[in-house]
């Protein structure tokens, strides 16, 4: 009793904890960074390289309670970085929704903690983008806040990390997306990504190998062809194979109509039990997506044809180029001059360089990961 008396007190979080978080819930957060980002880069890279299409999106889920945001809750793809949480974001971003029907995504501390697990070395990307750390006190605060809605990955990163002979196979829900579904009476929206699995295909999770990685703030080690790639470029580390990314929304899920107590009073036990339940229900929605949408996973016909069609912005999307592109944006935007800011000059290349010369190391054979190494240390050691 002792033991789910701590449970139940953990989850009740003040409004004063709530105020006090407001700072670190925006923290580095910019609306027009991530706009002008989205427009001049993760556009290009989402058109050509993934090619994504939404299948039941035509027209976005209504809130049931205004008072409060949708959840919107997927499978993750297994063994590759997330680029299925950051081309549905951007191809959400894209349709120029007011920002209380924008969505922002939880993602793993582990992403934002160590800066190697940033894009290509770039500082606090992940936070300027608008994602949000997946704390408890976090999910409360957006909840509360009711600035937009929320993407979640109830797997976490247990279903980024499964493997590939585990694919399309839902890992068990984590309850904290529960928890606020049932607390603010909101609708969860759950939708499927299909093809995100080939994005590193025959990766496998080697558990002790995995185990030891984890000690470095990695979440995960993908033993598979494109890791042996990896250590010749280590651009390649942060980039996928060109899966042509599907999502199809499903049907809401109501969970606070799936119990018979008050919020406070639900032990851990019974919220596993409603996990279970709606795991069971997605697992069912995942893998008719998957039947009929799920066969051609490159399409490699309509990728040379978006090729062909954004050519003149071949350095934008062709993924050599990615670290380099996102890193003279990153340098050169400015947000009082706007897009202007970003004009190509030799000048401005050359402070790209000066300013991050280790955005070279993505190019160097193995000593690549030392001066990535060498640099993320120095960076923990003297972060903020």
């Amino acid at each position: 009793m002792v033991l789910n008396g701590t449970f139940r007190n953990r989850l009740i979080i003040s409004d004063e904890e709530i105020e006090g978080n407001r700072e670190e819930y925006k923290r580095h957060f910019s609306l027009p960074y991530m706009e002008s980002f989205c427009r001049h880069i993760l556009n290009y890279i989402s058109d050509v390289w993934y090619r994504p299409r939404f299948v039941g999106f035509d027209e976005l889920p209504k809130r049931n309670n205004p008072d409060a945001p949708l959840v919107f809750a997927t499978n993750h793809s297994g063994m590759a970085f997330p680029w299925d949480a950051i081309v549905f974001i951007t191809q959400m971003a894209a349709r120029n929704l007011p920002m209380r029907d924008g969505i922002r995504a939880l993602i793993s501390p582990m992403l934002t903690k160590y800066p190697y697990m940033c894009p290509f070395l770039i500082d606090d990307l992940w936070f300027k983008a608008g994602c949000i750390n997946a704390t408890l006190l976090n999910f409360e605060t957006a909840m509360s806040l009711n600035e937009s809605n929320i993407l979640i990955f109830p797997e976490g990163i247990d279903g980024i990390g499964k493997g590939f002979d585990k694919r399309y196979q839902l890992q068990p829900f984590k309850t904290s997306f529960l928890r606020m579904g049932i607390r603010y009476k909101t609708d969860i929206i759950p939708f499927m990504t299909i093809n995100g699995e080939y994005n590193n295909p025959l990766a496998y999770n080697v558990k002790p190998i995995t185990k030891f990685v984890r000690k470095f703030g990695m979440p995960f080690f993908p033993m598979g062809p494109i890791v042996f790639l990896a250590a010749l470029q280590p651009w390649i580390f942060y980039v996928s194979l060109p899966s042509r990314l599907t999502f199809v929304i499903g049907e809401p899920v109501r969970v606070y109509e799936m119990v018979d107590k008050p919020y406070e009073q639900l032990s851990q036990k019974e919220l596993k039990v409603v996990g279970e339940k709606v795991r069971q229900r997605m697992q069912v929605q995942l893998d008719e997506a998957r039947r009929l949408y799920g066969d051609m996973y490159y399409d490699i016909r309509l990728l040379l044809k978006s090729m062909w069609k954004h050519k003149r912005h071949f350095l934008r999307w062709f993924p050599p180029f990615w670290p380099l592109v996102m890193t003279y944006f990153d340098v050169n935007y400015d947000s009082k001059v706007g897009d202007a800011s970003l004009k190509v000059t030799l000048l401005k290349c050359l402070k790209t360089i000066v300013k991050r010369p280790w955005v070279l190391a993505m190019y160097l054979p193995v000593a690549g990961w030392i001066v990535i190494g060498l640099r993320s240390w120095w960076r923990m050691r003297h972060k903020g």
